[in-house]
């Protein structure tokens, strides 16, 4: 999974991205999503894409680096 987690999620100009602690808030022009995010994740936005860090390289933090990231790009996608 830390590979899936690694590619940074490219978010287009009709879609706006909302980052809260602990959640995350997808607008575009099909709707709005919203997703409860693990805490110890690290969700940033930046020249269009979003990127998500994990605090360490332990079995459980790799599988939810995978996880919050695919969970993101399907809300962008």
């Amino acid at each position: 999974m830390s590979r899936i987690g690694r590619k940074p999620v490219p978010v287009p100009d009709a879609v706006t991205v909302e980052i809260g602690t602990g959640n995350i808030a997808v607008k575009g022009p099909k709707g709005e999503l919203t997703q409860t995010l693990s805490r110890e994740m690290t969700v940033e936005q930046a020249d269009g894409v979003l990127t998500v860090a994990r605090p360490t390289d332990r079995g459980e933090h790799r599988a939810l680096h995978g996880l919050t990231r695919s969970l993101i790009a399907n809300m962008v996608e």
